[in-house]
């Protein structure tokens, strides 16, 4: 009897979740995937970077978004409330103070393609990215693919 009981159990989470998902596969975010592994790379959250006026960005979901400087340098910056225009944007531009950007303090603009402003996200927390391990990693894996 107890048997028959967990299998009614199994059959109602299982119904549970096809019916949350109207039946079909979740699909994984692109973006929570690519910020996962940026993550294994990221160092300790620091309180300030350098501010370069050339910079390029990745847009990890509406949560992140990883700054590139040069070849070399890249900082995973964590955002407030969420960025909801973020991953369809082509430009942003950094609120900040001087010379450095500071976390808790400065924020992220999102900038729509007639150059207004969308959205104002205030950054939560830097961390530096170990750029020539991630480049390496991602060296591997394409290497893997390709033998697979």
């Amino acid at each position: 009897m107890r048997v028959n009981n967990l299998i009614w159990i199994g059959l109602l989470i299982l119904s549970g979740l096809v019916s949350a998902t109207d039946g079909k596969p979740v699909k994984p975010d692109k973006y929570q995937i690519r910020l996962d592994f940026i993550t294994q790379f990221a160092g300790e959250p620091k309180s300030s970077i350098p501010y370069l006026r050339n910079y390029d960005f990745e847009p990890l979901g509406k949560n992140a978004l990883l700054l590139k400087y040069s070849g070399n340098k890249a900082y995973l910056l964590l955002l407030n409330n969420g960025c909801n225009s973020l991953t369809s944007s082509n430009a942003i531009s950094i609120n900040n103070h001087g010379s450095t950007i500071n976390a808790k303090f400065d924020s992220v603009r999102v900038i729509s393609r007639n150059n207004n402003i969308r959205e104002k996200c205030q950054i939560n927390q830097i961390q530096e990215v170990d750029v020539k391990a991630m480049k390496a990693e991602e060296a591997a894996i394409r290497e893997s693919n390709k033998n697979a």
